[in-house]
């Protein structure tokens, strides 16, 4: 990582393009969870990780220090919010896809490393 660009102040424009990317590519996407039945609470969820893991991955990938301080506490804090907020614009929860969205969360980290690293692709192949 010492020799990614957006550690010099003169590169800062390729490190917004990054961002940029980041925020658009839909190649971020983590590996997909396989819901029993797809509704509107399912949507909001995948919508919430995708955004989500959106920010986490331009953490990463920009160096911010902000990223060090995501640990399974925090993490465990926004999957619980994150389920309350969608049962409640959804109107209902399923416990079935609670539990296969918990368990997609335990592995926060692998899907965070997917998307920067598809970012660092993304931004090396421009």
């Amino acid at each position: 990582m010492a020799n990614w660009p957006c550690r010099r102040r003169r590169r800062v424009g390729l490190c917004v393009s990054v961002l940029g990317v980041v925020l658009q590519i839909s190649g971020t996407r983590s590996a997909p969870i396989a819901w029993s039945k797809q509704g509107a609470f399912e949507a909001c969820l995948e919508a919430s990780l995708e955004k989500w893991l959106q920010a986490q991955a331009a953490l990463v990938v920009n160096e911010d220090p902000a990223a060090g301080r995501l640990d399974d506490a925090v993490v465990a804090t926004w999957t619980v919010d994150i389920l309350s907020l969608c049962r409640l614009q959804a109107g209902t929860g399923s416990p079935d896809s609670e539990s296969r969205f918990t368990g997609h969360m335990v592995r926060w980290r692998h899907h965070i490393f997917d998307a920067a690293s598809m970012v660092k692709k993304q931004g090396a192949a421009d």
